[in-house]
């Protein structure tokens, strides 16, 4: 109803003035009007009408390149549209790649299924590595008897059957689905040049982050949840990093485009592709001991196994 009661508003005050405006034209309605005392409070609607028009212009409007989206499948369009480029580029950072992988599979299965004019793909991918230990996502423990905390106070710590979940549940089957699909479209579109790595990072992700061509930037910020999840019969609790589970009101995802007219539109933009590139150049020779990824790049299966 708030979003409804200003337009009903106006169109009850556009249809008073219309019926005036009406009876000044039609001799027997501005009677039957002027009969009734109509007219007196039309001319009053008719000024109302006009200081609700300028009060209603004077509202903030949409900034051109900012997207406030409130759901993944949001992100499918702008996803397609940066697939119709000569050369395609997607940069994501996150924990296990899962939405990333939801997002590249439509453009993906379409450059597997036909030609496209598409010359170059290229996808850098950073992930959490889950070789370590973290505390988010972590275990949850019920603090001991006698603590000074109130009764239910959890404490969290490492969750290391946690991080074998994610890294055999999610990080190396998208991985080995992203390698399949860039495998499929290799076959029907051969003169494509396809880099495709992905690169751990000690850091543990706060939000994902989605780069279109270096055009456009999207990010959603993970939430934290206190769940329970059940791993071959064996059931813990967690404090888990909730990507799309929760959700902080409207704006789920927000993105701006570094080609706005507005020039903090810009800024912003680069901003955040900035943070990306210094992270991307800084994993090239900061590497984990033990990587959950063993073959971080895409290579044709032609050249798999040479050298």
């Amino acid at each position: 109803m708030n979003e409804w009661k200003p337009r009903l508003v106006k169109w009850l005050l556009a249809l008073v003035a219309v019926l005036a405006l009406a009876a000044e034209i039609i001799a027997p309605l501005g009677n039957a009007l002027k009969g009734q005392g109509f007219l007196g409070g039309s001319f009053a609607a008719l000024i109302a009408l006009i200081l609700f028009d300028a009060i209603s212009d004077s509202e903030p409007r949409e900034v051109s390149g900012v997207y406030v989206l409130a759901h993944l499948n949001d992100l499918r369009d702008p996803f397609r549209e940066a697939f119709e480029a000569r050369r395609v580029r997607v940069d994501f950072s996150g924990f296990t790649m899962q939405t990333l992988i939801d997002l590249l599979r439509g453009p993906l299965e379409r450059m597997a299924d036909e030609e496209v004019r598409t010359q170059e793909l290229t996808l850098h991918v950073i992930i959490a590595h889950l070789n370590l230990p973290m505390s988010l996502p972590g275990r949850l423990d019920p603090a001991p008897d006698g603590s000074r905390h109130p009764p239910g106070t959890l404490y969290f710590a490492d969750a290391p059957e946690n991080r074998l979940r994610m890294r055999e549940d999610f990080t190396k089957p998208r991985w080995n689905d992203l390698k399949e699909l860039l495998d499929r479209v290799h076959e029907r579109n051969p003169g494509i040049a396809i880099t495709c790595e992905v690169r751990e990072s000690p850091q543990i992700p706060e939000r994902k982050f989605y780069i279109l061509n270096q055009e456009k930037i999207f990010y959603a910020p993970y939430g934290i949840v206190d769940t329970r999840v059940r791993r071959h019969d064996a059931l813990y609790r967690i404090l888990d990093t909730a990507g799309f589970g929760l959700r902080y009101g409207k704006a789920r995802i927000i993105g701006w485009d570094a080609r706005s007219p507005s020039r903090s539109t810009q800024a912003i933009a680069e901003h955040h592709m900035e943070w990306h590139r210094n992270l991307w150049e800084k994993l090239d020779y900061i590497k984990p001991e033990t990587p959950v990824i063993a073959d971080p790049r895409w290579v044709p299966p032609e050249h798999r196994g040479v050298g």
